[in-house]
């Protein structure tokens, strides 16, 4: 074999089987997440036919779901930190996606504005950052563009 392969790699996980991981899903995040911080290499991978997508880790059996900014009607906007931006290798604001992790609570969506991943697909870094506005909720209730709390 030559040495341009592709190699994939598979995660078992209880909730979503086996996974098979494509070299372009696969993400570094130097600090982990936050009650992770051990976790140092993840999957993002789309979720079934939504617009959500999964946060798998490769070490252990943690993964969070994860719902685009993009979508969201919880109008937030933050500044990242030159660190950050350093750490994530991002030239320009186009190379970053944000997603809101995103929780069930009595079978209604919340997400945390807080402390939103940031994913860089060019370096395959990212990174949970904390915003450092106390006013934003861990829990918001998950609003969508143009219509009201979900």
């Amino acid at each position: 074999m030559g040495e341009n392969t592709i190699s994939n790699q598979v995660i078992k996980s209880d909730l979503y089987g086996e996974i098979i991981v494509e070299d372009h899903q696969i993400f570094h995040f130097a600090q982990g997440i936050v009650g992770f911080s051990h976790l140092k290499q993840f999957a993002l991978l789309p979720y079934e036919d939504t617009e959500l997508f999964i946060l798998q880790s490769f070490s252990e059996d943690i993964s969070l779901l994860l719902f685009p900014a993009v979508y969201s009607g919880n109008n937030i906007s933050f500044r990242i930190d030159e660190a950050t931006v350093d750490q994530l290798g991002v030239k320009g604001e186009a190379e970053l996606a944000i997603f809101y992790v995103l929780r069930f609570i009595d079978n209604s969506p919340f997400i945390n504005l807080r402390a939103p991943i940031l994913i860089v697909s060019n370096t395959q870094k990212g990174c949970q950052y904390v915003v450092p506005d106390e006013s934003l909720s861990i829990r918001a209730p998950l609003e969508l563009k143009g219509d009201d709390v979900c």
